[in-house]
């Protein structure tokens, strides 16, 4: 639905710290990417307890120079935990949703006949996104070949039109089978969202083959009729995010010619999810309260439970378990306060097609079938 690891980055930064004044040996000399704002809460503001001298004698020992960067870390744990409650809150009213899971191109397969004489060019299949889909998250999870010969050295090119001139993946792709269909799960899927816009090129040399790539005829571009056997079905379920488009590039030349009656040979698995990252990334004050509140209670039960053998931590163990639960006259605790937080997180994702957030069943709702 989104990249944690990306939103938890930007989200992190969102929130400081701020030495507590008049707390006695107080660290003071932050880097200026971990104070908060002037005028902005700090995570101090949250309970009084979370001084940086009593965060730093309850964290694990370490040299004083080392602590911002456990600040920092301390920083991205809290956005990850806070992400991943929203993504589990999506899932739980079906708004996070796979729209394509390892779906080949094409089920067909070229005829022996149709071989391809090489002519040492650069060729495969390119992909562009469609417009309007960035909302959409599509990556290449396997690559198929089909080639007259078992090509134990096949390497899969990957370019991106922003470089031509340096590739983003070169993928080792040893062919062990004659003629069929074979293939190749990538250990990384190639995610096409991570360059913006343009036109990805996955393809191979000519002149690296030891036989033959087999042409399947059909035209990757458009919509096959329905005298093709089903392939219009499976067409009609990738064609909606991307655009397949065979390609060749001459010896000695920097042109690009897009062809629409073969595949080179090649076959490609998508798998499509709805992707909100950047959606997201534009509201990352509407997840600070909560983001705080959980680096607090991280914090907190730092205190609560560290190992350090030290006066301070000892002090501020019970106080901290205290502020963590719930007490006996009804108050709730900081852990209970950042539960309904959670719950209560509202961000605006107005916009978002309805392909990627349909509406979540009111409960209580009644549905009807048809009857016979």
């Amino acid at each position: 639905m989104f990249n944690t690891l990306t939103l938890a980055a930007l989200l992190a930064t969102t929130i400081g710290y701020r030495p507590v004044a008049g707390a006695p040996d107080e660290p003071t000399s932050l880097p200026n990417d971990l104070l908060a704002p002037e005028g902005e809460l700090a995570v101090q503001d949250v309970h009084p307890l979370l001084t940086l001298r009593n965060i730093q004698q309850a964290a694990p020992q370490m040299p004083a120079a080392a602590f911002p960067d456990f600040l920092k870390t301390a920083r991205i744990t809290a956005a990850t935990k806070v992400l991943q409650s929203f993504r589990e809150q999506k899932q739980l009213t079906s708004t996070g949703k796979r729209l394509l899971q390892d779906l080949p191109l094409t089920e067909a397969s070229g005829a022996y006949r149709d071989k391809i004489i090489r002519q040492g060019r650069f060729v495969g299949l390119a992909l562009r996104m469609r417009p309007g889909m960035q909302d959409i998250g599509v990556r290449v999870t396997a690559v198929g070949t089909q080639f007259t010969e078992r090509e134990p050295n096949f390497k899969l090119v990957v370019l991106h039109s922003s470089d031509m001139a340096a590739p983003v993946a070169e993928l080792d792709l040893p062919r062990t089978d004659r003629v069929y269909f074979e293939w190749s799960p990538l250990t990384t899927p190639i995610d096409l969202a991570s360059k913006n816009g343009g036109t990805w090129y996955f393809g191979y040399y000519e002149d690296e083959l030891s036989g033959q790539a087999i042409r399947l005829e059909q035209n990757l571009q458009q919509r096959p009729g329905q005298c093709c056997g089903n392939a219009y079905v499976q067409y009609d379920k990738w064609s909606p995010y991307v655009q397949v488009l065979p390609f060749l590039q001459a010896p000695l030349s920097d042109d690009i010619t897009y062809q629409s009656n073969t595949n080179w040979g090649l076959n490609l698995r998508l798998e499509a999810t709805c992707d909100l990252t950047q959606r997201l990334a534009g509201q990352l004050p509407s997840f600070a309260a909560a983001v705080r509140e959980q680096l607090a209670v991280n914090l907190l039960s730092l205190m609560a439970y560290s190992t350090r053998d030290n006066g301070l931590a000892d002090k501020t163990k019970a106080l901290a378990l205290m502020e963590l639960n719930n007490r006996t006259d009804g108050q709730p605790g900081l852990l209970t306060q950042l539960s309904r937080t959670l719950k209560a997180l509202d961000v605006d994702i107005s916009g978002v097609s309805a392909t990627c957030l349909p509406c979540a069943p009111k409960p209580g709702a009644v549905k009807f079938k048809s009857i016979g």
